[in-house]
Formats: C-alpha cells, structure tokens, sequence
C-alpha cells in the first residue's frame, strides 16, 4: 500500500519520500513472497466491485511496465461460500459458473465431491507478488518519489502547518504523512493520538511439490477444520492454494495465527503445517504431501475484515489489510493518495 500510494502521489507531481525501515523487499511483514490470489469471488458486492477497479489498475500497470504480473488461470471456491459469492457475482454482473465436484473435477486436476457446489470465476488468477511490488516500486522511482530503506521512523509529531517525522538517520518535515506500516502502525500512531483498532497476527503458509502449478487456478475451500481435534489455536476461516512461481503449491489456512509482536521473530505453526498437509493432499491427487517450504507472514486485522483508509489532519491512516489486500494496491493506492493530497492542502 505504501509503494502503490507513493506512486501515485509521485505521478501526480507530488514530492514524495518514501521510509522503509528495513531492506525493500524485506519478508518480515505482509508483502513477501511470490504469488497472491486474484479474485472477483467475494460474497459482498462491495469487495467485488473494488476487486473490479483494482483488476483494471493492474492491467494500467502491466501495460506500464510490459510486464505479465497476473497469471489469468480464473479461481475456485468451494462449499456454502460458492454459493454465496456466485450470487454476489451475479448481482455486479461479474461472469462465473457454478459446477458440481464432479464437472470441476473433470475440468482441473483437483478432488470434489460429485455434489459438491464449486464456483469458477475466469478473471481470477494469481498475482505475482515480488514482480508486482517490484513494478510499482519502479513505476514509483520512475515518477520521481526518493526511496530510502534502512530508516525506521522512531516518532510522528504534529506541527505547525506539517508533520514532522522522525527516523534513526533524520527528521523529514511533510505537508501529509501516510502511515502504512502495517503491524507497526498502531504504535506510531498512538504517537499522535489516533488509535488505529486492529490486532497483528503470525500466520503460517507451507509449500508443496506439485507438477505445473501456474496452470492450476487458486483454491478457496470453506471447509475447515475442528480446531481441538487438530491441536489448533484458532479454527481459521478458509483454506486456500495458489500457485507459488519456483517452487510449487502455497497453502494455508486464513485467519488461524495466533497475536504477534511484529518485532519479534516469526515461527511456524506445526499443527497448522499438519492441518493444511492434509487438506492440501485431499485436494490435489499430484501433491506430494511433504512440504518442501514453510514460512510465515503477517496479518494487520480488524474486527471485520475490512480496510482502514482514513485521513486524521495531516495525518492519513493507510493499513489494516486483514490478510486480503495485495490485490487492491494500485487502486487504494490512488484512493490514499487523495486523502494525502487533501491533507496537504
């Protein structure tokens, strides 16, 4: 969010400095990594038409930068929720096709139960996260925004006609400062006395050998887990599977980590690992079960799931992605930056 807001910011005319307080790139937080699902497929219209604006961004900045940065294989949605989003779908006038297990089954090298209600959506796909961060960070440089990582901002302080913002290196005085820190929002905004209610999550992603993964659409299946009877911390909301470029099947269960401290080093969940293995074995009869990779990320969340894009004086809240934002960067990123230009004014 924050590299999508400082480009556009910088295109239009805007002086923009952009503070990252490790490497660019880093994989402590929300935005590492390979792959994120595309998708239209929610069951609230809202989402769905956001998803829409933010699929036409994208393609702005595949034409931009000549770079492929969605793989266009469509998604699924299995169980009660496919039915839901289908008819959201239908409401936006969103094309989809509801199938049964057994017509899915035949079409992708995925299990299903013969009755099983399975939605496919073909704008859906996989976002190649690092080629996507990596375009709108060049778009960004390109229009002129000065990127400096290595620089965490220590305080945010209101003053006179600005807001000065404090690093270990410096101290920047802005017209507008947008916060997008992700997990580490809270504390520096509590600075200036806006309270931002959200909780960081750790949670869990595992990898798998599978043959041609970029050909197989993402996967969202509904059917989750008893927690006690798997040794897990939370229940978790859905599975879901993606393609993962250079190493094979990313897979985990949404919203099952338990509360971090974003400073603190990440470790994986192993009831989680042993959960997803499972699930992920039932779900595709090439997966090697074995996973080759594990990792962890970040989740920003608020009590619903929804964003927090706000303007508070100077100061514009950008975070909170409730584990579901990537998809949207280059639309909010405009969004933002028109609260910042608001701010500025």
């Amino acid at each position: 969010m924050g590299v999508a807001t400082a480009r556009a910011l910088a295109q239009a005319g805007r002086r923009v400095v952009l503070l990252e307080q490790f490497e660019v790139g880093h994989a402590r937080g929300s935005s590492h990594g390979g792959s994120r699902i595309f998708r239209l497929t929610y069951p609230d219209q809202h989402y769905v038409r956001l998803a829409q604006g933010a699929l036409h961004a994208w393609r702005e900045l595949e034409a931009e930068s000549s770079e492929q940065l969605i793989e266009p294989t469509g998604d699924l949605t299995f169980g009660a929720l496919a039915v839901e989003c289908a008819q959201a779908l239908a409401s936006c006038g969103v094309r989809h096709e509801l199938l049964t297990g057994t017509e899915a089954a035949a079409r992708w090298p995925i299990n299903a139960l013969p009755t099983e209600d399975v939605l496919y959506q073909p704008d859906g796909g996989t976002t190649l996260a690092d080629r996507a961060h990596g375009a709108l960070l060049g778009s960004a440089v390109e229009a002129g925004a000065r990127v400096l990582d290595h620089h965490p901002v220590t305080a945010l302080e209101r003053a006179n006609g600005c807001v000065l913002v404090r690093t270990t290196a410096e101290t920047f005085s802005a017209r507008a400062c947008v916060v997008a820190g992700g997990a580490w929002s809270r504390a520096l905004l509590a600075g200036v006395e806006i309270e931002l209610p959200v909780i960081p999550t750790r949670e869990t992603l595992t990898y798998f050998r599978i043959p041609d993964p970029l050909s197989l659409p993402p996967v969202i299946d509904d059917a989750v887990p008893n927690a006690e009877e798997h040794g897990l911390r939370r229940t978790g909301l859905i599975n879901y599977a993606l393609p993962a470029p250079g190493l094979g099947l990313k897979a985990g269960l949404h919203h099952a980590g338990p509360v971090t401290d974003p400073d603190q080093p990440g470790t994986p969940d192993p009831a989680i690992v042993r959960w997803v293995a499972t699930w992920a074995e039932g779900r595709y009869p090439e997966l090697d079960p074995e996973p080759i990779a594990i990792e962890t990320c970040i989740y920003t969340n608020t009590a619903d799931e929804s964003f927090v894009l706000e303007r508070h004086g100077r100061v514009v809240v950008a975070s909170a992605c409730s584990g579901h934002g990537f998809k949207f960067a280059p639309l909010f990123g405009r969004t933002i930056a028109a609260l910042a230009a608001d701010a500025a004014a």
